[in-house]
């Protein structure tokens, strides 16, 4: 198992234009529970207190799973991969969705 993942991280790092990635402001980190390597953009607004996705680049989340319709406020996304593990996201000042995810 391991020199198959070594093998799908390396095939992963071959398709990525780094200089392309860094320009663009992302960075290449591994993703998921596997850690495959990925450009992953940040958003500007990520960390920042909401209650709905307007207010977000990405999403507006809790890294909490919480039953849907309780009032909570959230975070913004800090990148388009912080959403693995299990988290709500929060549209209107209520959960409106949780789900777990890799």
């Amino acid at each position: 198992m391991e020199r198959s993942l070594e093998k799908m991280r390396t095939e992963a790092r071959k398709k990525i234009d780094v200089d392309a990635c860094l320009v663009s402001g992302g960075k290449v980190e591994g993703i998921g529970m596997f850690g495959i390597p990925s450009c992953v953009a940040y958003y500007k607004d990520g960390g920042k207190t909401c209650t709905d996705n307007s207010e977000c680049e990405g999403d507006c989340f809790t890294p909490d799973t919480v039953e849907i319709g309780t009032p909570v406020q959230g975070v913004c996304q800090s990148s388009e991969h912080d959403s693995f593990g299990c988290v709500s996201t929060i549209e209107n000042g209520v959960v409106s969705n949780a789900i777990c995810q890799d």
